[in-house]
């Protein structure tokens, strides 16, 4: 089970969807220090105590998370980065 499980709805198509994933992805490496990777159409992330996997849909766009014990004290802080950025992707989808 998920320690952390985040869905917004995509009203920009998938093409903005994966970009915003992409997006998230990208300041978790930057601070969180977490290595991505592509896994089909979703994207991996992992490291310091953290397994996620983010997806995009022409739906919906979702986070799962998983914790261990070293990254659960900084459960409320992912939760809020992650919903920051897909919140701002929702109000303007991001641009290639």
């Amino acid at each position: 089970m998920a320690d952390l499980v985040i869905t917004r709805p995509n009203p920009h198509g998938l093409e903005a969807a994966t970009l915003a994933v992409e997006a998230v992805a990208e300041r978790l490496q930057r601070e969180f220090g977490l290595a991505t990777r592509a896994d089909g159409e979703a994207l991996l992330v992992e490291g310091h105590g953290v397994r996620g996997r983010l997806e995009a849909s022409a739906e919906a766009i979702r986070v799962e998370a998983k914790l261990g014990l070293r990254a659960r004290p900084f459960r409320r802080l992912l939760r809020r980065e992650i919903e920051a950025e897909l919140d701002r992707f929702a109000a303007t989808p991001p641009t290639a």
